[in-house]
C-alpha cells in the first residue's frame, strides 16, 4: 500500500497573505560616501545579545508542541537526528551516518559520539529510542507524527547505533529523521512537560537560561555544541500575541529579527539599517481540475490554459515577485526538482493553437478569505477570455470551500498546499486517495499511481532522483494541476545583526552561529 495523507503537514487551501501594519519605517537619511570607497568587511566577534520572539507556549516538549513560532525556538535547544543541505538533501546531524538493507526496509543509524546533553550527560541511542517512543504514544495533532507513519519498530544496538525497520523501502525516510532528540533522563517520568514543568535540556546551540511564564524565555550560548559554539551569546524570546506584534515591535526596535510572508516587506528596504533575507517557501499555489468533469479530459484544453495565464505578471502585481514560478508541485531549490520538464511559458498563440474552434467556459471556485487569492482569481478570468475561455469566479467562505472539494462539487478551483519536507505526492495524485482522500480533483491513473510507488520505494540516490525526473515529466505533460508558484517569505534583521545569514524553508535561523552581533558605538573595527 502506497503511504496515506498522514504525511502532509497540512492542508494549506487558502493562506492569506495580507499586510499586517500600516507603520512605516523611520526615514533614515542615507550617509554620505565618497566614491570608489570600499565597505569594509566586519569581522566575527562573540559577544552580544539579541531579541526575537514566539507565541505563548502551551508546552516546551518539542515533540509535542504544535505552534510554528515555538517550534522554530526550540530547534535552537534541541537538535534533530538530520538536518538539509542547501539542495533540501538530508545530511547528518545527531546522526552520523546510516546504511539500507539489500531490500531497503531496515535503516542502521549510526550517531555521534561526541555530544553531551547541556547538563553534561552523554547523548546515547537510549534518547533516540524514548524520542521515537514519544512520537508514538503522542496524539495525531503532533507535528512530528507523520514522521513515523512508515516505521513498524526501532531497536538500540549498542549505545551508538539504533535499527529502525519500515514497513516497505520508504525512498522518505531519511527525510522523516527530521525532529528534535529529547533527552530520556529528564523526560521519562514527565513526557506531557507542561509550561513550567521542566526547564528544556537539549543537546544544542542555546541552553534554557530561564522561563517567565508568558513573558519571555532567555537563552544562553552552548560553549560545548558539537559543531562549535556561536557568536552571539544570550538571545531573549519575547512573547508575543501575534505576527502584527512582532511587526510593530521590530519597527519599535524592540525585536532585532521577525519573519514574515506578507508581500509589502519591500517597505523595509528603504531603512539602511535593515536587512531582508528572502527565501523559498514550501506553500505552493496551483489551478486544480475536477476531471469527473468531461471537459478537463481534453488535455488540450487543460495546456491551453497553462499556456495562457501569465504568471510573471500575477507574481509581480500581486505578490510583488515574492515567488518562483513552477510548472511541477517540487520545490524549485530541492535536488529533486528536474529542469527537463515541459515548461509552460506564456503564449497566447500556443494556447489558442490548443483550443482550436472549441468553446471551453467553466467556474473558478476560490475562497472569500484570501483576498490576494481571489484578486488573482479574476486576473486569471481575464487572461483566459484573452484566448476564448470564459470562467465565472465563485467566492466561497473557506469552510464551504474545503466542503466543495471534499464533495467534487466544483469545476476547477485556485488553492494551494504548504508542503511536507517529506517528498511524497500520494495524497495529490494518487487514485486511492479519491474517494476520502485529498485527491481532491479525481484524478486517476495507472501511470501516475506506478510513478508515485517508484519515487517512494526509491532507496538508492540515483534511483530517487530518476524516479521524480519521470514522475515530473508525467504530471507537466498530463497537468492534473496547472502550476503556478512557490511563494517566498523573509527574514528581516536589523543591522547590528552581521554575518552570513541563511534562512530555510525548515528552520529560519538554520545557520545563528556564523550571525554575530555588531554595536558600531562599543566596537571599533579597523582595516590594517
Amino acid at each position: 500500500m502506497i503511504r496515506k495523507k498522514e504525511f502532509i503537514i497540512f492542508i494549506l487551501i487558502s493562506l492569506i497573505f495580507t499586510s499586517c501594519v500600516n507603520t512605516t519605517p523611520k526615514n533614515i537619511e542615507e550617509p554620505k560616501v565618497e566614491e570608489n570607497v570600499t565597505e569594509i568587511p566586519l569581522n566575527p566577534t562573540r559577544g552580544g545579545e539579541i531579541n526575537i520572539s514566539m507565541r505563548n507556549p502551551k508546552t516546551l516538549n518539542p515533540l509535542l508542541n504544535e505552534d510554528y513560532t515555538v517550534d522554530q525556538i526550540l530547534k535552537l535547544v534541541f537538535d534533530t537526528l538530520i538536518t538539509f543541505d542547501k539542495n533540501q538533501k538530508p545530511a547528518p546531524n545527531l546522526a552520523s551516518g546510516w546504511s539500507f538493507s539489500e531490500d531497503g526496509t531496515m535503516l542502521t543509524l549510526n550517531i555521534r559520539q561526541d555530544v553531551m546533553w547541556h547538563d553534561g550527560t552523554p547523548f546515547t541511542a537510549k534518547d533516540v529510542k524514548f524520542s521515537l517512543d514519544t512520537i508514538k504514544e503522542s496524539s495525531d495533532t503532533s507535528a512530528y507524527k507523520k514522521c513515523i507513519q512508515n516505521i513498524t519498530s526501532y531497536m538500540v544496538v549498542d549505545d551508538y547505533t539504533i535499527k529502525i525497520i519500515y514497513n516497505q523501502p520508504f525512498s522518505g525516510s531519511l527525510y522523516g529523521l527530521y525532529f528534535p532528540i529529547i533527552p530520556a533522563h529528564i523526560y521519562e517520568n514527565n513526557t506531557e512537560n507542561a509550561v513550567g514543568d521542566i526547564i528544556p535540556v537539549g543537546t544544542g546551540r542555546y541552553k534554557v537560561a530561564d522561563f517567565l511564564q508568558g513573558k519571555e524565555l532567555n537563552l544562553v550560548v552552548n560553549d560545548n555544541w558539537f559543531k562549535g559554539a556561536p557568536y552571539i551569546e544570550k538571545i531573549n524570546v519575547l512573547i508575543t500575541p501575534d505576527s502584527e506584534t512582532d511587526m510593530y515591535s521590530f519597527e519599535q526596535e524592540i525585536l532585532d529579527v521577525i519573519i514574515t510572508d506578507v508581500v509589502d516587506w519591500d517597505k523595509y528596504a528603504q531603512n539602511q539599517n535593515i536587512k531582508i533575507h528572502e527565501y523559498v517557501t514550501n506553500y505552493y499555489d496551483f489551478i486544480g481540475f475536477n476531471f469527473n468533469k468531461a471537459l478537463f479530459q481534453d488535455k488540450n484544453i487543460r495546456q491551453a490554459i497553462a499556456y495562457a495565464i501569465d504568471r510573471e505578471s500575477i507574481l509581480e502585481n500581486y505578490y510583488l515577485n515574492h515567488g518562483v514560478i513552477t510548472d511541477v508541485p517540487i520545490n524549485p531549490e530541492s535536488w529533486l526538482y528536474s529542469e527537463e520538464s515541459r515548461k509552460y511559458n506564456f503564449d497566447i498563440e500556443k494556447a489558442k493553437e490548443l483550443l482550436g474552434d472549441k468553446n471551453v467556459s467553466f467556474n473558478l471556485l476560490v475562497s472569500i478569505e484570501n483576498e490576494i487569492r481571489k484578486e488573482v482569481a479574476y486576473e486569471i478570468q481575464n487572461m483566459l477570455k484573452e484566448v476564448g475561455i470564459n470562467i465565472e469566479i465563485e467566492e466561497v467562505s473557506q469552510q464551504e470551500f474545503i466542503n466543495r472539494l471534499q464533495t467534487k462539487n466544483f469545476d476547477a478551483f485556485l488553492g494551494g498546499w504548504k508542503l511536507s519536507p517529506i517528498p511524497d505526492y500520494t495524497f495529490a495524485f494518487h487514485s486511492s486517495e479519491i474517494e476520502e482522500g485529498t485527491n481532491y480533483i479525481s484524478f486517476r491513473s495507472d501511470t501516475m499511481d506506478n510513478l508515485i510507488k517508484q519515487t517512494f520505494v526509491a532507496i538508492k540516490e540515483e534511483d530517487i532522483k530518476s524516479a521524480y525526473d519521470n514522475l515530473q515529466k508525467f504530471i507537466a505533460e498530463e497537468l492534473p494541476y496547472v502550476s503556478l508558484y512557490f511563494r517566498t517569505a523573509a527574514l528581516i534583521t536589523n543591522d547590528k545583526i552581521q554575518g552570513e545569514i541563511n534562512p530555510n524553508k525548515d528552520f529560519y535561523m538554520n545557520n545563528i552561529e556564523d550571525w554575530f552581533v555588531y554595536e558600531e558605538d562599543t566596537n571599533n573595527i579597523t582595516n590594517e
